[in-house]
C-alpha cells in the first residue's frame, strides 16, 4: 500500500457526497477542496456561460447575507472559501483555522444551496468579464489558440472553442432566470466530492456536513456522452492579424484520437514532454537557446480527459520578422522527433522529472487536496496515486517512440499564428 491508500479514509455517510479526509502533521490548519458536476457542458444547447456566472456570484450573496457579510464573516476567522467553475464541475475551496471549520462548512453550505443572485450584482459582474475577454481580443496567444482548436474539433465536441465575440455575447445575454435554472436543476447531492487535509479529523467533517446538508436535494447530473470525435488531422493553416504587436504566437499539432484511459496516452505523454514540456526540453534547448528564435516554446497533450479524445500542440512566440524562420525551426525539431524518436537517456531524464515535480506538488495541503479530488472525479482508485511514479518508471523506450508513430503525423500539421505579420 502506500501514502494515500493507508492514510485517506473514504467516507459515504450522505448519499450523493463522498468525502477524502487525510489527516497530515500540519497543526490547527484545515484545506479542503470538492466539487459537484454542473459544468459548461451541462448548458449544452444553452448559454454556455451560464454555469460560471453561477459559479462566480456564490460568493456575491445568499438568500441570508449579502456579500459584504459574507467577506467580513471569512475575514473575521482568517478563513478562504473561493468558487469556480471548469468544462465538467463547479469547483470549491476552503481554507481556514481547525477551530474555524463548522463555521466555514456552514457558510459553504449556505453559499451553494441558497445563492441570491442579485440583478445588480450580475450586471456588475457581466461587466467585468466582459471587459476582460475583449482586451484578450488583443492577446496573440488566445486568439491563435481558440482558432487552433476550433480547427481541430467539431461545435459540439468538449474541446472546441467559442471565438471572443461569442463569449461576449453569451456573458451579456444571460440573466438572472437562466442562472436560478441552471441552480435548480445542478446544485445539490448525486456527485459531490470533497476532498479535506490538515488537521482535521474524518469523523469530525463528516459530522458537519451531514448537519449541513440534510436538507439539500439530490439532482441526477451526470457527464454527458461525448458523440462527437475530433477532425481527423489535415495540413493548413490560417493567420490572425492583430494591429501593433511585438510578438506573433503560434500554435502547431493535431487532434491525436486518444483519451486518458488510452493505453498509449502514457507514453505519448512522455515523448512529448520531450520535444517541449520543460526548460531542458528539444525545443527549449535548440529553437530558443541555440538558436536564439523564441522567447518561449513549449508542447503538451491536452484535452483528453473525461472520455474526450484530445490533441497535441506546439506553442511558440517569435518575433514577427522571424516567424518564419523560427516556424521552420520548430517543424525541422518535430520531424527530427518523429524520424528518430527519443533516447533512452532523454526518457531517463524526464522520468525523473516528472515524478519529482509529482512529489512537490503534493508539499501542502492544498496539493494533497487538489491531487485527491482530481483522481476522485476521473473515477479512480486511491491506489493510483501512490502507483503513478511506478506507472510513469515502467513505460518503456520502444512504447514511448511507437506512440509517437502511432498518434503523430508531421505531414498533417495544422497551424494557426497570430499578431502584427
Amino acid at each position: 500500500m502506500g501514502t494515500f491508500s493507508d492514510q485517506v479514509i473514504i467516507n459515504e455517510e450522505i448519499k450523493g457526497v463522498k468525502t477524502y479526509v487525510m489527516p497530515t502533521g500540519v497543526k490547527d490548519v484545515v484545506t479542503i477542496s470538492g466539487s459537484m458536476l454542473g459544468g459548461s457542458i451541462h448548458c449544452a444547447g444553452k448559454n454556455s456561460k451560464v454555469s460560471s456566472l453561477v459559479a462566480s456570484m456564490l460568493d456575491k450573496g445568499t438568500e441570508k447575507k449579502n456579500k459584504y457579510e459574507i467577506s467580513d464573516m471569512l475575514e473575521s476567522v482568517g478563513a478562504e472559501l473561493n468558487f469556480s467553475s471548469t468544462r465538467y464541475h463547479t469547483h470549491f475551496t476552503g481554507f481556514c483555522l481547525k477551530n474555524n471549520l463548522e463555521t466555514v462548512v456552514s457558510l459553504l453550505a449556505e453559499q451553494l444551496t441558497t445563492p441570491r443572485f442579485s440583478t445588480e450584482e450580475l450586471s456588475t459582474l457581466q461587466g467585468r468579464i466582459s471587459g476582460n475577454l475583449i482586451r484578450d481580443k488583443e492577446n496573440t496567444k488566445k486568439l491563435a489558440m481558440i482558432q487552433f482548436l476550433r480547427t481541430l474539433f467539431p461545435r459540439n465536441h468538449p474541446n472546441y472553442q467559442a471565438t471572443i465575440d461569442e463569449s461576449v455575447e453569451s456573458v451579456k445575454k444571460a440573466s438572472v432566470k437562466d442562472l436560478f435554472a441552471f441552480h435548480k436543476e445542478h446544485y445539490g447531492l448525486g456527485s459531490i466530492k470533497i476532498a479535506a487535509a490538515g488537521d482535521v479529523k474524518a469523523e469530525a467533517l463528516n459530522g458537519l456536513l451531514l448537519e449541513a446538508m440534510k436538507d439539500w436535494k439530490n439532482k441526477k447530473t451526470n457527464i454527458p456522452k461525448i458523440t462527437e470525435k475530433a477532425i481527423k488531422p489535415k495540413k493548413g493553416s490560417q493567420t490572425i492579424k492583430v494591429q501593433d504587436k511585438t510578438s506573433a504566437d503560434l500554435y502547431i499539432g493535431q487532434s491525436i484520437g486518444i483519451n486518458r484511459e488510452h493505453k498509449d496516452y502514457y507514453p505519448l505523454m512522455l515523448g512529448v514532454y520531450i520535444l517541449g514540456g520543460n526548460f531542458s526540453a528539444r525545443l527549449m534547448q535548440t529553437v530558443r537557446d541555440k538558436q536564439g528564435l523564441t522567447y518561449g516554446i513549449g508542447s503538451s497533450i491536452s484535452g483528453v480527459s473525461f472520455g474526450a479524445d484530445g490533441y497535441w500542440s506546439t506553442w511558440g512566440t517569435f518575433s514577427p520578422d522571424i516567424l518564419k524562420k523560427g516556424v521552420g525551426a520548430t517543424k525541422d525539431q518535430i520531424n527530427l522527433w518523429f524520424d528518430k524518436g527519443v533516447t533512452e537517456e532523454e526518457l531517463s531524464a524526464k522520468k525523473t522529472t516528472i515524478n519529482g515535480s509529482y512529489k512537490v506538488s503534493m508539499d501542502s495541503t492544498s496539493g494533497l487536496t487538489s491531487k485527491i479530488l482530481s483522481n476522485a472525479e476521473q473515477g479512480r482508485d486511491l491506489l493510483y496515486l501512490d502507483e503513478y511514479p511506478k506507472i510513469i518508471d515502467a513505460i518503456s523506450l520502444s512504447e514511448v517512440n511507437t506512440a509517437i508513430k502511432n498518434h503523430v503525423d508531421p505531414e498533417k500539421l495544422y497551424m494557426v499564428s497570430a499578431g502584427t505579420l
